[in-house]
């Protein structure tokens, strides 16, 4: 009787880590369904102001899928036919742009390309006319293609350098041109991978919410997620929020349907290191090109980033350093990021648990569990913050409980990344060695301390690091739940921005990209390193 008990005690660690993942997105989405009753379609689906939103979504999302697929597969083909000196350098800054605060990316656009900023200086000085062109569709589509060009470049990038040696050989012997090359060996490989990207692409700017709150310009280019915010906390107008919310809930119910259907990518044979000498890189049509391409993507990139940091150093950084204000919402920062890591750990490692036992006896259940983990993908951050305050209202006082609302809906917006970096390892670690633990009755506390942390502590590292710095740098739950009293540093700097202190913002957006890179490295690498 012991022993069957020892072998079940993986059910409650399991259960209680799918009861943490439920009973946010339960209690949300019984919030909103029960005002559906209140909610009249035929008015709602004729409402011009509606109708303006949620094209402007859709609209806003497909060109910035368009701008960033389009051009990350010919950056990604010039990457991977070119082996120069800072090349490793460019892949890390692209690494660093995908875990950069969306706020901090919009001051640095916003010093590039601001009314005062370096092009339109630069404009004025050749005694080109320049104008405000950042705010409005423009801003949103540079925000988009700064956090998502990196994204796609680098798994197109990936998924081309897979492409075996042996084939470049073969069309070096037959002579053929740089068009057969992409379309008989590149093509094949990247097609199957370009329509989930795109899909993926347009689901992360349908819901993106920082940026165009920050750089929407007005009512005429306002998302789903901004009308939800602007109704919840400047209206109140719950009715409302709840009907955005749904319809949000749909609509993205419906891009992962479509991107289901789409297909999933082909699993990626990682890169050997070996340089591939390819036969089309000698042309000078060929690298004047890819140096164009390097260059547009380089500056793209790099150009927000260093304008955070050089604008940061100006005469008020003392001023705000000293300044409590700021450290205070840098510790909320940093402990409601590392909290909700930790909680998104033991989510994802509770499922995959009972993925691990279920598997073989029950399959359908586990492909359930893998569904629920995938959750957050159709609950966008926005319509669960909603929710939960419809849910909550009227039995707590949620804004004196909002970081720890905060930090619970990051810690489930969090499970998607961690399971896709966790499952692959942790299960393969389970079908090689859970027959020798099992003859060897070894089980829980010792199985984790001897044989799972020491094999999947890197990935455990990026996972956490992932997260967290996810975490350090959302406004948007903040936003919806932040007061005047709690703050956190993405809320403080959108705040200073808004009230025009642009030189405190500046450091603010030093210190909050500083403790972004801190976590993400102090977690992978310090964390995460395997020891010898």
């Amino acid at each position: 009787m012991n022993l069957a008990v020892k072998r079940w005690h993986w059910l409650w660690v399991s259960g209680l880590a799918l009861i943490l993942v439920l009973l946010p997105f339960a209690t949300a989405l019984g919030a909103l369904v029960g005002h559906i009753d209140a909610i009249d379609w035929q008015l709602l689906l004729a409402d011009s102001y509606l109708r303006a939103v949620i094209w402007f979504s859709v609209w806003q999302a497909g060109l910035s899928t368009l701008l960033s697929v389009g051009l990350a597969v010919p950056l990604a083909r010039a990457l991977a036919r070119r082996h120069f000196p800072g090349r490793n350098l460019l892949l890390q800054v692209f690494s660093v742009a995908l875990v950069v605060p969306a706020i901090v990316a919009v001051y640095g656009l916003v010093v590039v390309h601001g009314r005062q900023g370096w092009v339109n200086g630069l404009l004025t000085s050749l005694d080109w006319s320049s104008g405000s062109y950042l705010y409005g569709l423009t801003g949103i589509l540079l925000a988009h293609v700064f956090f998502n060009l990196p994204l796609a470049t680098r798994i197109l990038l990936q998924r081309m350098e897979s492409i075996a040696p042996e084939s470049w050989r073969l069309a070096q012997q037959l002579g053929m041109s740089s068009w057969q090359h992409w379309r008989l060996l590149e093509w094949p490989h990247v097609r199957v991978i370009l329509a989930p990207i795109a899909a993926l692409v347009f689901a992360l700017c349908f819901t993106s919410f920082a940026i165009v709150m920050s750089l929407g310009g007005g009512p005429r280019a306002t998302t789903l997620e901004v009308a939800i915010y602007q109704a919840v906390r400047l209206d109140f107008d719950l009715p409302l929020a709840t009907q955005l919310s749904l319809v949000q809930l749909l609509l993205c119910g419906f891009i992962l349907w479509l991107g289901l259907r789409l297909g999933r990518p082909a699993d990626i044979n990682p890169s050997l290191g070996y340089k591939v000498t390819r036969p089309d890189t000698n042309t000078l049509a060929g690298k004047l090109l890819d140096g164009l391409l390097l260059l547009v993507g380089l500056l793209l990139v790099i150009l927000p980033l260093t304008g955070v940091v050089l604008a940061g150093f100006n005469d008020h950084w003392l001023q705000v350093l000293a300044d409590q204000q700021l450290w205070l919402a840098a510790w909320n920062s940093l402990w409601v990021a590392l909290c909700a890591a930790a909680l998104c750990l033991f989510m994802a490692w509770g499922l995959l648990l009972m993925r691990r036992h279920t598997l073989e006896r029950w399959p359908w259940m586990a492909a359930v569990i893998e569904s629920v983990g995938m959750i957050t993908l159709v609950v966008p951050a926005l319509v669960l913050g909603t929710g939960l305050f419809l849910a909550l209202r009227h039995w707590v006082d949620v804004f004196a409980i909002n970081l720890y609302l905060v930090l619970l809906v990051n810690s489930v917006l969090g499970l998607p990344f961690m399971l896709r970096v966790l499952s692959t390892p942790y299960l393969q670690l389970a079908q090689q060695h859970d027959r020798l633990c099992l003859s060897l009755d070894i089980t829980g506390w010792h199985r984790l301390r001897w044989l799972e942390w020491p094999v999947l502590r890197p990935a455990i590292g990026l996972g956490l690091a992932i997260v967290a710095a996810f975490s350090v740098g959302d406004l948007g739950v903040v936003a919806l739940f932040g007061t005047p009293d709690v703050k956190t540093l993405p809320l403080l700097m959108y705040q200073r921005l808004g009230s025009y202190q642009s030189a405190a913002a500046a450091v603010t957006a030093v210190v909050l990209l500083v403790l972004c890179l801190l976590v993400f490295v102090g977690l992978e690498k310090g964390l995460g390193k395997r020891h010898a």
